[in-house]
């Protein structure tokens, strides 16, 4: 018999909003292997993702560009002790042949050029910020480059945000310089 439910179920945390009666007929499994469920569900990462464009109304053509992501672990704290917090972060990988800790790629790239601008790799356990730097396109103009959050253990919670660049023309180095090669 087919799951019925006001709303399809496309991810693990459809899975979680089910009641638990639901969730036990809809799954029909034994105990311990509910078990392993409930802690692949616990463990599974609900990132935030917010980012800024550092002096975004002052970016020039082939000038430096930063942008700070910060990640934070959605967490109620005063549910979880002291053991489990220190356990944020390890993947619930029960045939992995060691302790697999949650590697997140933060990534920036021009989708339209299919460019790569910069790129870090990260661990997370509660919170992180991390700053991408790279180089702004040489032609001025406005620019929609998208910044990626990818996990490399979990499916399904990778992010994409949108990321608006205005880059004004060079500045010409003639401007600031005097003519030396006249003396």
């Amino acid at each position: 018999e087919a799951y019925e439910g006001d709303e399809p179920i496309e991810s693990v945390f459809d899975i979680l909003t089910l009641d638990d009666d639901v969730r036990d007929d809809l799954l029909r499994l034994p105990d311990e292997k509910m078990a392993d469920v409930a802690v692949f569900c616990n463990n599974y990462p609900n990132i935030d993702v917010s980012f800024e464009v550092q002096d975004a109304d002052d970016v020039a053509a082939g000038d430096p560009v930063q942008i700070i992501v910060s990640l934070e672990r959605e967490v109620d704290e005063d549910e979880m002790d002291e053991e489990e917090l220190n356990q944020m972060g390890i993947v619930a990988a029960p045939l992995f042949p060691k302790e697999k800790r949650e590697g997140w790629w933060i990534v920036v790239g021009d989708t339209k050029t299919n460019s790569l601008l910069s790129l870090k790799r990260v661990n997370l356990q509660q919170t992180q910020k991390v700053a991408l730097e790279f180089i702004a396109p040489e032609e001025a103009g406005d620019y929609n480059l998208t910044l990626f959050c990818m996990s490399d253990s979990y499916l399904g919670c990778d992010q994409e945000y949108s990321v608006p660049l205005s880059v004004a023309a060079a500045e010409s180095e003639n401007e600031d310089d005097t003519d030396e090669d006249e003396e």
